[in-house]
């Protein structure tokens, strides 16, 4: 079956979707003539699905996709620059939730948009796994605690850096200082090899992140999760992560317990030119 599926009775001919394949897919064989799939380039397409969207038409379909048609947006029903803007500006991160639940099926919505961040050549590696229960949410604490016990015994520097000793002692006092007591937690993660796949999950989840706030959820990046993931297999297996795979991303989620009413300040990046290179130095956070 060809990767791309064109209808010629809504074909216009233009080629606007034979000039904007990444990888020259399409070809077409004579001036006014429905484009159709390079003969030797069909194991080429990644579905990345440029050639449906600049189609005026909606005369292309993607065989990976089941013939679904794409989606029609016009310009005038984005958001303006100014939304966008307050939109990333005014996130924070949450570590005080309600303890209104969240659902995995909430939570799945806003996976399925993440999945139309950028990945590298359109792989889209990332695969989730999400605890929507404040009880699974502390097994996971409890076993990132154990692997924090167990970097704090044999002495491991990585233990005395981020001062670990002390999150396992206020853990055990019931300050759950690890996973805030959130409701939900979703953990990103992708193989190992591939194309850029800790890019890709990290970009994929700063996407969830935004998307979760435009909803009026709360999120936390949860830190010691994905640190606890990258060294101890049994984090990696209570979260379901197969062999070859690595988390690289983990936001906590719920509903906010605080409300945020101001937006403050960050230091603005410095230009500096050199030898005809514009450097924007950002300023370091001082404590």
């Amino acid at each position: 079956m060809l990767p791309v599926v064109i209808d010629a009775a809504l074909c216009k001919k233009d080629e606007l979707c034979v000039h904007e394949c990444p990888l020259s897919v399409l070809t077409v064989e004579e001036k006014g003539t429905v484009p159709t799939v390079h003969p030797k380039k069909a194991g080429y397409c990644i579905n990345c699905g440029h050639c449906m969207a600049i189609c005026p038409t909606g005369a292309i379909t993607l065989s990976a996709f089941d013939g679904r048609q794409a989606t029609p947006f016009a310009k005038e029903n984005l958001p303006e620059p100014d939304a966008v803007e307050g939109l990333i500006k005014s996130r924070r991160s949450i570590r005080k939730f309600k303890k209104k639940p969240i659902t995995a099926t909430e939570i799945g919505e806003l996976i399925h948009i993440s999945a139309y961040a950028p990945s590298g050549h359109n792989a889209q590696p990332v695969s989730w796994t999400v605890l929507d229960t404040p009880k699974k949410v502390h097994e996971l604490g409890e076993v990132v605690v154990e692997w924090m016990q167990e970097m704090v015994r044999q002495k491991n520097p990585l233990a005395e850096k981020l001062f670990l000793a002390g999150l396992v002692n206020a853990w055990k006092k019931g300050n759950d200082v690890i996973c805030r007591n959130a409701p939900a937690i979703a953990v990103a993660w992708a193989p190992k090899l591939g194309i850029t796949p800790q890019a890709d999950t990290v970009i994929a989840t700063n996407t969830l992140e935004l998307a979760a706030h435009a909803r009026g959820y709360g999120t936390c990046w949860a830190g010691y999760v994905v640190l606890a993931a990258a060294y101890s297999p049994k984090v990696l297996d209570f979260l379901g992560i197969p062999e070859g795979h690595m988390a690289h991303g983990a936001l906590f989620l719920g509903h906010p317990a605080v409300k945020y009413r101001a937006i403050p300040p960050r230091h603005e990046a410095v230009a500096e030119e050199i030898d005809g290179k514009y450097i924007f130095k950002a300023k370091p956070n001082t404590h």
